[in-house]
């Protein structure tokens, strides 16, 4: 009996420490881990030229002139995390909003979300938390390590995973009709 008991513990330990994700305190400021791989090659999204809201003091982001798109946009030198203040904005708006154009044959692109491979659709509209990746690449082993590249960042900018600490500061530009939520401790 003794021995079974001193086995549970260390279960036990893991079973209590076991990472919680809480609600997102603003559902219409949503984010997602993407990443575009074309011939085999990651595209740098962390490029100045598709920053938004880069700020070099903590105190303002996503201020007008600040940004390509006030709600669909990537910031901070992060160009992993997607973004959205406007629910129902698609992955075309985002692109289009960076002036950045897939190499053609658009046939030859595959989408993986979540770990699944989807038809690729221009028009998806994330969900907070998605992990998407487009890529033209072909061999199985490639795509799949591609997927495999894909963070789990997302979560700390929406505040779902306290344990990842908080995210930077950001100004909360949102739809008129469906402006941010602000969490009462900022009120």
């Amino acid at each position: 009996m003794t021995k079974r008991v001193l086995l549970l513990v260390p279960v036990l330990l893991l079973a209590a420490c076991e990472r919680q994700y809480v609600p997102n305190p603003d559902p219409n400021h949503t984010h997602a881990d993407f990443a575009v791989w074309t011939d085999g090659e990651k595209i740098g999204f962390d490029d100045p030229k598709y920053m938004s809201g880069v700020s070099w003091d903590d105190g303002s982001h996503d201020e007008v002139g600040e940004y390509h798109d006030q709600h669909l946009h990537l910031h901070d030198e992060i160009g992993h995390v997607l973004h959205r203040h406007k629910p129902g904005l698609t992955l075309e708006a985002f692109f289009e909003s960076l002036d950045y154009t897939f190499p053609l044959p658009i046939e030859r692109w595959t989408m993986w979300v979540n770990g699944a491979q989807m038809e690729f659709d221009l028009q998806y509209v994330f969900k907070d938390m998605d992990q998407v990746l487009l890529t033209n690449s072909t061999g199985s082993a490639q795509v799949l390590y591609e997927v495999e590249q894909l963070t789990d960042d997302a979560c700390r900018y929406s505040k779902t995973c306290p344990w990842k600490g908080e995210p930077p500061a950001e100004n909360c530009i949102a739809d008129p009709e469906v402006p941010c939520v602000a969490p009462l401790e900022d009120l």
